[in-house]
């Protein structure tokens, strides 16, 4: 009975030989025993049967010890298995002790452990050079992004300092020798507008602004004749790149006045040439006379303050009494300019004068008084800058020149 078994596997595993000889062979061989396929295919040769070893070849099966000669060889110099090949693995059924059973069956189960922890540490090792080799890639990946983004930006090389051209240093502009002496020969030829040309658009000064200024050198340049002025000792000075600052003696004679001193001009240069910006003038032993200059500043401040007085009480005789014997009235006679004020000040009512901003400059027996004036009248109101030029006759200090501009 058992052969007629034999013969039926063996009938089935050729009639699947085309397709799946490997499969027949391995369900055959499982239902009965490998010495039942060795039996049939020693006796019947002309079967043509392959060697069970070719068919678990061809269907690839993994190396398990127990169905691999060469596996179980190998396994067998690391185990003591309990017998033969053909009492290994589920042969181990067939033994005919029950400890040798269970030895065997022991001996499989750590075999196959072993087989899988072999492979698994294979299959970690390569999964650890994946990672490896992704965090290496990664690596590199964010080397060439950084850069990428350094090679976009212009690079900077040492010798590009060199490269890069030096600027030379600024000269400064010299001032022309002929400045100075071309603004003294328009004073002394009292060419005004030519005058006026040598100084800067905001200069004013001692003045308030640019246009009491103007007015004053306008006045300065018709009451004085035969103006003669010489220059001595001229010296110049950098002070930025653009100024230049000159000291030099100045000698003045005119017919009414003369004088001798130290004058220091600030010079810039402007987009139309040089221009003056600052003006400082210091007469000769000035510095002995400081005292004396203060006496007569304050001389002349009280008599400032008697004119106001005299001229809010509308007392006509005391407030014409200020005014020097050469007062150079701005129009008509003096005796007509005496009538003008007498009625100008009988005529307003509740007058009300105020000064502020005073400022003074002196010259030997001449002071000449800037300030800001408010004049109120139940009639009539008006503020501007008075101009008052007092000059000591021998006796007192009295008004010489009044000059208004109205605001």
């Amino acid at each position: 009975m058992r052969r007629v078994f034999y013969y039926l596997g063996i009938l089935v595993c050729l009639f699947f030989v085309s397709s799946c000889a490997g499969v027949g062979a391995l369900v055959t061989i499982t239902a009965f025993g490998i010495e039942g396929y060795e039996e049939v295919r020693v006796h019947r040769p002309d079967l043509k049967l392959e060697p069970i070893s070719d068919h678990l070849n061809r269907i690839r099966l993994p190396n398990i010890p127990f169905l691999s000669k060469k596996s179980s060889d190998q396994n067998n110099t690391k185990t003591k298995p309990s017998g033969a090949l053909s009492t290994f693995g589920f042969n181990c059924s067939n033994l005919d002790d029950e400890k040798k059973q269970s030895k065997c069956f022991d001996d499989f189960s750590i075999a196959l452990a072993q087989e899988e922890e072999e492979y698994n540490k294979q299959k970690g090792a390569v999964t650890t050079r994946k990672k490896e080799n992704l965090t290496t890639l990664q690596k590199v990946a964010k080397t060439l992004k950084v850069l990428r983004a350094k090679a976009v930006k212009k690079p900077s090389f040492p010798q590009n300092k060199e490269i890069k051209k030096k600027k030379k240093p600024t000269t400064p502009p010299s001032l022309a020798a002929s400045f100075i002496q071309n603004w003294a020969r328009a004073w002394i030829k009292k060419d005004i507008p030519t005058y006026l040309s040598f100084y800067s658009k905001e200069f004013k000064g001692s003045k308030n602004h640019r246009g009491a200024w103007e007015a004053s050198r306008q006045r300065a340049f018709k009451n004085n004749k035969n103006i003669s002025i010489k220059l001595s000792n001229i010296q110049t000075s950098q002070k930025k790149i653009n100024r230049v600052e000159v000291n030099f003696t100045q000698e003045y004679k005119s017919d009414g006045y003369a004088d001798t001193g130290i004058k220091e001009l600030l010079v810039e240069k402007k987009d139309t040439g040089w221009k003056i910006i600052k003006e400082t003038w210091m007469i000769a032993g000035a510095s002995a006379k400081d005292k004396s200059s203060t006496d007569r500043l304050e001389q002349v401040k009280d008599k400032l303050a008697g004119w106001l007085k005299a001229w809010e009480h509308q007392d006509v005789n005391t407030y014409l009494s200020f005014y020097s014997n050469k007062f150079k009235t701005p129009k008509g006679s003096r005796a007509k300019w005496r009538n003008t004020r007498h009625r100008a000040l009988k005529a307003n009512k509740n007058l009300s004068i105020q000064v502020s901003n005073i400022q003074t400059s002196q010259n030997q027996n001449i002071i000449e008084l800037n300030f800001i004036q408010r004049f109120n009248s139940k009639k009539y109101s008006d503020i501007g800058i008075k101009e008052l030029v007092w000059i000591n006759d021998g006796s007192d200090w009295k008004i010489l020149k009044e000059t208004w501009m109205r605001s």
